[in-house]
This record gives structure tokens, C-alpha cells and sequence, in this order.
């Protein structure tokens, strides 16, 4: 069985397509397909059921994709082990995060690091938390920020770095920004924008509404800050996202408005539980956990003037 013909297989069930796998992997469909007959004529079973229409897995090819996915990451693990061995304080980091997080926590983060490992690079991969947590769990990513909960946390190692709330901000012209605070029934028919479906604040929030017997108009999705504000400001709907974030964007044209219950807004950073972490990984992870350690003082002082 050839290591090659593995990575082939697992990346074509992941995109569930020889096309995109093939795109993805920078070969040809012809030679991935002939690739992935030689690992099934090599284990003289059928793997992947081919129609023109519709791809499924056998029995056989979801037990294989499964143990293969575990298989190589220890693999690659061998190799990055004796990397480490090498080179010592050098190597790259795969860090998966919301990219709402960068502008606020991490520049100055960065360059702390960077003085310290200069031969340690990061590779930085903005995606919501909900991806975030599928690229660390499946070994795409070394480390990832994420929005609590995560599924199947248990198969994270993870330390919380910022706990807060969500809140509304709304234009000072809105109604609401002459109350103390809003509860989350108010909101019906009210036009909102909140993260999009890769956010965890996206599914909290519905399911929130829900609990009160309504579905939320939500007619704008964005993780752009900037874009947010503006709509607000524009008085095109009013928005829900972290308080945090708020803060760092406000202007004289918005008002930041508690919201009841309390949408809590967790942030941690999480690692493969199981497997080997590169010395690379281990000194961004150690010095993120860190810097926001050093930094809580000044969080926990920061709030609405």
C-alpha cells in the first residue's frame, strides 16, 4: 500500500469528489482515479461506490477513511518530530481563527512572538469557529481560537482566553437605544445581522430565539466588522456580536444595548487532544495562553464609557 495512494483516498471522501479532490491535491482526475483503483485492487475490496450521479463510501471505505485519518497524522507526525529534532527553534505553525480576532488581540501578540522564535513562521487560516474546530480536529490546523461550545470537545485540549457577552448595537436613532436593555423576545420582525453560519454565535442565537417561540430575521450575514458598523450606522438593521467588538468599533453613530438572557461569549484556544504537537505549536500555544493571561486586567477594565 503506497502512503500517496492514502492521501489521495482521504482528501477525494473529504471533498466527496474526484474533481475538487483533484483541484485540491494539484493532479489529474485520471491519475487520482487510477491512484485510488490501485489502493483498492492492492486491498482487494471495494471502496467507493461511482456513478455519474452520486459518490458513496462501502463499508470497507468508511472503516479505511477512518483509520487512515488517524494513520497519517501519526505519519506526519514522525516526520515532524524529527524536524523538531533539527532544527530546534524553527518551523511553522497552522493557526485556524475567526478573522474578527485578529485585528483586536493579535498583532501585538504576533510580534512578541516573533522576537522571541524568529525562525517560526505562522500560517494563518480565517475561518469561523465552527470550521476552526473541524480544521484542529482534523489535523489541517495545529491550533485554532474558537467560539465555546465546540462538539465533541473532548477531543480538544483547550484553555479559555476571553470570557464576555454579546450585545445589540443599534443606531442612536433606533428605539432601542433609549432603553436599558433589550430581551430577546423584543426582537421579532426586528432586521438583524449577526456571523454567518460558520460562527457559533450564529447557532446560539437561533436556537436562543427559538426558545422563545420565534425565528429571527436575519437578513445579514457578515464577519467584517467594518461592514457591520456601517449598516448599522445606515440604519439598515440593527446587529448582535460580541461586546468586544463593539468596543473596538464604536462611533458617535451607534449604541451598544445589553440584550437578556445573556449570550455568553467564550473564547479559548484549542489543540488536538491526542497526537504530537511540534515544538513550534507548543510555544505559540503556551505564549498565546500567555499574553491574554497578562492582558485580562486590562480586559476585565474595558467597557461601555
Amino acid at each position: 500500500m503506497d502512503i500517496q495512494h492514502l492521501k489521495y483516498f482521504v482528501e477525494v471522501v473529504r471533498q466527496e469528489s474526484f474533481t475538487r479532490a483533484a483541484a485540491q491535491l494539484f493532479v489529474t482526475q485520471p491519475m487520482l482515479t487510477r491512484s485510488i483503483k490501485q489502493l483498492e485492487e492492492s486491498l482487494n475490496v471495494l471502496l467507493i461506490e461511482r456513478t455519474s450521479k452520486s459518490f458513496h463510501l462501502t463499508d470497507a471505505g468508511r472503516i479505511l477513511y477512518e483509520r487512515a485519518q488517524e494513520f497519517l497524522m501519526q505519519y506526519e507526525a514522525i516526520f515532524q518530530t524529527m524536524a523538531d529534532v533539527r532544527s530546534v527553534k524553527t518551523g511553522e505553525v497552522r493557526l485556524s481563527i475567526p478573522g474578527v480576532l485578529l485585528d483586536m488581540y493579535f498583532p501585538e501578540l504576533f510580534a512578541s512572538f516573533h522576537r522571541q522564535y524568529p525562525g517560526i513562521d505562522i500560517s494563518l487560516v480565517e475561518e469561523g469557529s465552527k470550521l476552526t474546530a473541524a480544521s484542529v480536529g482534523l489535523g489541517k490546523a495545529d491550533l485554532g481560537l474558537v467560539m465555546l461550545p465546540v462538539e465533541e470537545p473532548s477531543r480538544f485540549e483547550s484553555h479559555l482566553l476571553v470570557s464576555d457577552v454579546c450585545q445589540l448595537v443599534v443606531s442612536r436613532e433606533h428605539p432601542f437605544a433609549q432603553m436599558p436593555g433589550v430581551h430577546i423576545r423584543e426582537l421579532r420582525g426586528e432586521t438583524i445581522l449577526t456571523f454567518s453560519e460558520t460562527a457559533t454565535l450564529h447557532d446560539t442565537f437561533i436556537q436562543m430565539c427559538g426558545e422563545q417561540g420565534f425565528a429571527p430575521r436575519i437578513a445579514y450575514k457578515s464577519l467584517m466588522p467594518g461592514f457591520s458598523f456601517k449598516m448599522v450606522a445606515m440604519q439598515q438593521c440593527i446587529a448582535l456580536l460580541p461586546l468586544p467588538l463593539i468596543l473596538h468599533g464604536m462611533c458617535d453613530k451607534l449604541v451598544t444595548v445589553p440584550l437578556e438572557p445573556r449570550i455568553v461569549w467564550d473564547i479559548a484556544i484549542i489543540r488536538r487532544r491526542q497526537g504530537y504537537h511540534s515544538f513550534a505549536a507548543a510555544q505559540l500555544f503556551d505564549h498565546i495562553r500567555a499574553h491574554f493571561a497578562e492582558r485580562k486586567p486590562l480586559m476585565e477594565k474595558a467597557g461601555p464609557s
